[in-house]
């Protein structure tokens, strides 16, 4: 694209006489200024015979009065928003000469500075209203303001006008920031009602396992009926509750139980010494002291035994809690620990490969054809070049394998995305129209990336493979002629060490002899069919090559590369013309 565009486009002094003034063209208006600097016009016509014999014209000025379009990018001059922060805006302007006089009148040689000058005031005073994250609701306001044709004071008319709004880098960082920060405020707010609902869950369940506890031991009682409760059942009772206590419950209900035999022992000692004195004097036979040792064992509170008088009965340690299957529910005799866990032994899939540095990284390159040929599929382009990020991204396996870069070329090289490996950070980045397609300046560059780009990747201790580029064109070169040298010093690995492999794809005005001219094997160049849309084509396009990385990159890890790109839908092969 050119810096100018020149309005004024002769000044020539009048001949009077019979000899005929110069023809004009359709799109030309002539203005004429006497000596003494009046304008003089004949509605754009040329003077007749009769006004050359008599004019006071001194000067014939041609003024363009063609139409003409420009996109341009205002980076120099953001837009101010409601909030403070900037719109760059990129816009696509239409204009032309309503009035000749004027432009010659303020000598007006270049209209751009006109033009531009005055879409930076119009532009700031509509996006002021706006906050920076409503880019569309701004866009609509301009169209809105711009739907008729506005007249400038110096003698032109902007008769169309379609902007695109972004923020500039320092605000989309922000933005970036604070939407990242809001997600993550979003997740832990999710996070904690799942917590909560879970602990709900708990105490729910933990008193419901209560409850059956207790409804449990209210039945235990109601069966005992009016029985009173022996140590042993009030051990048991308490340990239902408190089974941590079962150490110190089971001692003190055995020395409990120790105390009642000593007591019973010493008992059956004293009345059987009673008893054999009472025989001895003859009060009393042998066979009627057993009634005497029940009533005794009773008026003592304690058990009676058979036999008592053959000596002190040995002791046996009774069992503290009721045998399995006995009533009631049973608490352990001993302090239980947790049931060991099982052992889980993980063992990798030897189908599965993780990626190390000696398996190599794969250089690729996507060069995004930005002219203005492209401009009406923008949206496409960049909608495609998410949904690759996006496919590259969830193919974790070889996300590390795939170090890309994304160039945008029209006029000149916009370098979209630096290599890297795609991940949760990695965004799509803007594409902006701007001008006609320059393939010289994208070789160019390519050749001047690429051995900066390989030689830090070696640096890291990494194996490089030879780099890939990938080039998607909608339009014909402007250097036709030119952009062939460039190439071949690419392309050329005699020359260069790191000369890429080139898998080109045309869509639009991009034809197929260009295509088959700059793939670098016959199978590398395809270009769209007559009758397919545009659009279809470019989203065919992305979803293949996503496809074609995502298995390139499992053949690298798997140590047998091979690039395999498949014809996307409405292509076919690039045959050289």
């Amino acid at each position: 694209m050119t810096n100018s565009v020149p309005l004024i486009q002769n000044q020539t002094p009048v001949q009077r006489g019979f000899r005929p003034e110069p023809n004009r063209d359709p799109s030309v208006a002539a203005v004429y200024a006497t000596a003494s600097g009046e304008l003089v016009f004949f509605s754009g016509r040329t003077l007749s015979l009769s006004q050359r014999l008599f004019t006071e014209c001194r000067t014939r000025y041609d003024v363009d009065l063609g139409d003409h379009r420009r996109t341009v990018e205002l980076l120099s001059t953001p837009l101010r928003t409601r909030d403070g922060y900037h719109f760059i805006a990129t816009v696509n302007v239409g204009f032309r000469v309503h009035d000749p006089c004027e432009i010659v009148r303020r000598n007006v040689r270049n209209a751009l500075p006109v033009v531009y000058t005055f879409l930076g005031r119009a532009l700031e005073t509509v996006t002021s209203r706006f906050d920076v994250e409503n880019p569309s609701a701004a866009e609509q306001a301009i169209r809105q303001e711009f739907a008729n044709a506005v007249p400038l004071p110096d003698g032109i008319t902007i008769f169309e006008l379609t902007p695109r709004l972004r923020p500039d880098d320092a605000t989309a960082n922000y933005l970036r920031s604070r939407r990242d920060a809001r997600r993550a405020l979003d997740t832990d707010a999710d996070q904690h009602r799942v917590e909560l609902q879970r602990e709900r869950q708990r105490v729910e369940r933990e008193g419901l396992v209560q409850a059956s506890r207790l409804n449990a031991l209210e039945n235990e009682r109601q069966a005992l009926g009016a029985r009173g409760l022996t140590a042993a059942d009030m051990a048991r009772e308490h340990l239902i509750r408190h089974p941590e206590d079962t150490e110190r419950v089971t001692t003190m209900l055995l020395e409990h139980e120790r105390a009642m035999l000593t007591a019973q022992d010493a008992h059956t000692q004293r009345t059987t010494e009673f008893i054999k004195f009472m025989m001895d004097k003859g009060v009393v036979q042998p066979g009627q002291f057993q009634p005497f040792v029940q009533g005794a064992a009773q008026a003592y509170g304690l058990p009676g035994t058979a036999g008592a008088i053959s000596g002190p009965g040995t002791w046996q340690q009774p069992p503290v809690l009721p045998p399995s299957g006995a009533a009631g529910p049973a608490a352990p005799a001993t302090p239980a620990g947790p049931p060991p866990r099982e052992r889980v032994v993980l063992e990798q899939d030897p189908k599965t490969k993780v990626w190390g540095p000696s398996d190599g990284v794969q250089p690729v390159y996507l060069l995004v054809d930005e002219s203005t040929e492209a401009a009406p599929y923008l949206d496409n382009l960049g909608d495609g070049l998410q949904r690759l990020l996006d496919g590259l991204h969830r193919a974790a396996d070889i996300a590390p394998a795939i170090r890309l870069s994304v160039l945008g070329f029209a006029d000149h090289v916009a370098a979209r995305l630096s290599m890297a490996a795609v991940d949760a950070n990695t965004s799509a980045p803007w594409l902006t129209s701007r001008g006609l397609a320059s393939y010289a300046n994208a070789f160019e560059t390519l050749y001047g990336r690429i051995t900066p780009d390989v030689d830090g990747l070696k640096a890291q201790g990494i194996t490089v493979r030879r780099p890939l580029v990938f080039l998607l064109a909608a339009a014909p070169p402007a250097d036709d002629g030119i952009w062939q040298t460039p190439y071949a010093r690419l392309t050329d690995p005699a020359t260069h060490r790191y000369a890429p492999q080139i898998v080109a794809c045309g869509v639009g005005g991009a034809t197929a002899g260009l295509i088959a001219a700059v793939a670098t094997k016959p199978q590398f160049g395809y270009v769209a069919t007559d009758d397919a849309d545009v659009r279809t084509a470019i989203a065919d396009y992305w979803d293949a090559l996503t496809r074609c990385l995502v298995t390139y990159g499992r053949t690298l890890l798997a140590g047998a590369p091979d690039l395999e790109f498949e014809l996307p839908p409405h292509f076919h092969v690039a045959v050289p013309s």
